[in-house]
Parts: structure tokens; sequence; C-alpha cells
């Protein structure tokens, strides 16, 4: 079962294309809306919610939507409460940055935090992809399941996924980014490449029977969320999906996250789906 968190805000409407999009790549072909009761919007809510169940019709998607009370609890805590243990949850992160940060101190960042079962957190830079972006750029993450990690949300894209991009970075620091030999740098594309080759094989075979044109890039960087950029750009990438978890010595670390989120030139999922 999917479950959208929805704020009832304009960006909450933007990030409800994805998951409709996803639930009519779902078995079930079900999504299950849970907003939060927020005096604020509670005016115009009934109309919204008409907008998504329209679009859940048109794709042959039931639609059920719960208003639950906040009570004494946290949001994030209230909305997992009324998902169940077995729901992937959907989010979005801000629409424009606080104190620099799309997603730090977010019902959403607690959501991912919390653990309790698959999240994925969409921040919408182009509200006109309509939750059908095409093109996916996937940066691996140094971390043995992350094919095992990465699919679920794969999955939920089915045949909307025209090319998926892998990226591998290895990172380097400044200093030797500027003087590393071209040997040196070889055997770093080299050994990144020997670990695309099982990350692409795993998710080949995890997206079977859906089989969208996939290729690999590494590179060697000082500057990973910036090269993130650059290459969706250079690939045409609508969306960039980025795990969650990745290792925080890494070249993905969860500090690497904001910095992608604030200069994407693409949409952005971070998931996160405990393994």
């Amino acid at each position: 079962m999917l479950a959208f968190a929805y704020d009832g805000s304009l960006n909450g409407d933007w990030v409800a294309h994805y998951a409709v999009r996803f639930a009519s790549n779902t078995a079930a072909r079900r999504l299950r809306l849970i907003h939060v009761h927020d005096d604020a919007r509670a005016a115009h809510l009934p109309e919204r919610l008409a907008r998504i169940a329209a679009e859940c019709a048109v794709l042959d998607v039931g639609f059920d939507a719960e208003v639950v009370e906040r009570g004494a609890d946290d949001v994030a805590d209230r909305i997992l409460a009324a998902a169940g243990p077995d729901a992937t949850v959907i989010a979005g992160t801000r629409a424009r940055p606080r104190a620099r940060a799309f997603l730090a101190h977010t019902v959403s960042a607690r959501l991912l935090a919390a653990r309790r079962g698959p999240v994925i957190a969409i921040r919408v830079v182009h509200p006109g992809v309509l939750g059908q972006p095409g093109r996916v750029l996937v940066p691996v993450a140094e971390r043995a399941d992350f094919a095992a990690a990465a699919l679920p949300v794969l999955r939920l894209l089915g045949d909307d996924i025209e090319r998926l991009h892998l990226l591998w970075v290895c990172a380097v620091s400044r200093l030797r980014a500027r003087w590393q030999s071209a040997p040196a740098g070889a055997r770093l594309v080299a050994a990144g490449r020997a670990q695309l080759v099982e990350v692409e094989a795993a998710i080949r075979r995890g997206l079977a029977p859906v089989t969208p044109p996939l290729d690999a890039t590494v590179v060697v960087s000082p500057d990973p969320p910036r090269e993130i950029v650059l290459q969706a750009a250079r690939h045409r990438a609508r969306l960039i999906c980025l795990d969650h978890d990745a290792p925080a010595a890494g070249p993905l670390a969860r500090a690497s996250l904001e910095a992608v989120l604030r200069d994407a030139p693409a949409d952005v999922a971070v998931f996160r789906n405990p393994t």
C-alpha cells in the first residue's frame, strides 16, 4: 500500500502527481492519502482532494482520503500511525529553502529518520513533469545493499522510466584532484566501474520485466554534490534518486543531500528503504 502524506499545499499538489503515478505502477493500483488536520488549509482541502481523486480516476487508481487530527503527537508520528507498518510513505520536501535547507527539520525528515518502513521524500523542481520523469539519474552509494534499497522506488516508476543513468562518484580531496596523475585517476575509475557492474546487474534483474535503457558513468571529483548536479544536466535527467542512508563517510553523505536538493536542475526523490 502507498500512503501519501499530503499537506494541503500547492507543493503537495505537485508531489501528488508522483504519488498517483507510483500507485498506477503497483499491483494494488490504490493510493491512500493521509492529511493531518490544519486549520489554515481546511477551507480549500475538499477541492484539492477532488482534483487528486480525479487524477486517480483517469489512471484507474483507487483513492482513499483520510483526515486525521493531530492531537498531542508529532505530525510525522500521526502519519506513520495512520499509514500502518506495511505502507510506503510518500511526502514532499519544502518548496523553498529555510536556512538553506529543503529537508532538514521537516515532517519528511522525521519520517525518513523514523526507520519504520520505506519513505520517499520528493522535491518538485519542474511541476510540468507531472510525475513522469522519463530520464532518471541514480547516484550509487557505497553500500553493499544499495541495489536492494533503490529498487523499490525504481519499480514505482515502472514504464515511466525512459532511460536510467547510474552514477558512481569517486570522491577525492581538492589537492589530490589537482595533482593526481593520470594512471592514479584511471585506477580509481576502474575500481568504480567494477563496483558499478554488480549494481547494474542487480538493478536490471530487479526491474525485469521492465527493461529501460541503462548506462553507467564513473567520475572522479572533489565535490560529489556538484558532480551529481552536473551529470543530471548532462544526461538531461528529470529526476534524481538519492539514498538517504548513504554512508556518512562516503561521497553521498547525508550532508550532501541538501546541496543536491538546493542546486538540482531536476526533481529529486530522497528514498529510505530499511533492508
